[in-house]
Formats: structure tokens, sequence, C-alpha cells
């Protein structure tokens, strides 16, 4: 399968940068294998169309999926990610 393409909006970039360094590495991680298509703890968020999250610890980050491009337009807590 091909490689997707990771890009940030510009919010979740000031969010990541405000990120603990362990969370960081971890939504480093996590970004990898979802650029690579490997296993992953990736799922839809219900009654939006291609937005999912990603679990990391007590983070989650949104993210929507494009054709070969996914687009990350939040990291926060879980309390904060879905509002």
């Amino acid at each position: 399968m091909e490689r997707l393409e990771v890009k940030f909006s510009k919010e979740a970039s000031k969010q990541y940068k405000k990120l603990p360094k362990e969370y960081k590495t971890l939504v480093d991680v996590a970004l990898y294998r979802l650029s690579e298509n490997l296993e992953l703890d990736l799922k839809p968020i219900e009654g939006e169309r291609d937005v999912y999250r990603v679990r990391i610890g007590k983070y989650r980050v949104l993210l929507r999926k494009f054709d070969k491009t996914v687009l990350v337009f939040r990291v926060s807590t879980r309390g904060g990610a879905y509002k």
C-alpha cells in the first residue's frame, strides 16, 4: 500500500508543540504508523464523515482522511478533544 502524507492544521500544530515531551514522541510514533498503514488504534467519530481519532494515553489526535493525505486538526486531552 502507498504511504499517506500527514499534515497538521495551524491549531493542531500549536497544540502539538505544547505537549509534554513523552507524549510528543508517542504522537510521532502513532502518526508514523498511520502514514505507513500499520496497525493502529484508529476509530471513526460517530456522526462525522471521514473523521477519526487516535488514542494516545490521556490525549486524542483527531484527523480527517482524504485520498492520500491525512489532516490532523486537533491534539487535545480526552475531555477537550471532542468539543
